[in-house]
């Protein structure tokens, strides 16, 4: 059936099993590797590469005024704060819990059981 199709759509006639070419994968054409580059010399610890960029975010938007952490938008239980999702769930609980409607703090209640059985079972601890 292949040898019908080629013949149809006007290619060369199929060639015997024998006289197939081999291949090694790669062109002829392509670039041999030549190895690693040489490693620059560069200071990492320079005064221009070490403060790059340092003070960009308080001189753009609080004109030297204000520090990064008080530039930070967000839930008042996450600004300038860090942990696992149990960890964070928690701090909401304890910051807004009273102030949430019935069912926002039940599904938050469910995912703290759920994350506090996770944890204990598969936590790093263990």
């Amino acid at each position: 059936m292949w040898a019908v199709t080629r013949l149809f759509w006007g290619g060369a006639p199929p060639l015997s099993g024998a006289a197939r070419t081999l291949s090694t994968g790669s062109c002829s054409l392509a670039r041999t590797w030549t190895g690693l580059p040489e490693p620059k010399n560069t200071d990492r610890w320079e005064r221009k590469r070490a403060q790059f960029g340092v003070y960009d975010n308080i001189g753009i938007l609080g004109d030297f005024k204000a520090h990064p952490k008080h530039l930070i938008v967000g839930p008042s239980w996450l600004r300038g704060w860090k942990g696992n999702e149990l960890q964070r769930c928690i701090r909401k609980k304890m910051m807004i819990g009273s102030r949430m409607f019935y069912e926002e703090r039940h599904n938050l209640n469910k995912r703290i059981r759920y994350l506090y059985k996770r944890f204990n079972r598969y936590g790093k601890h263990r």
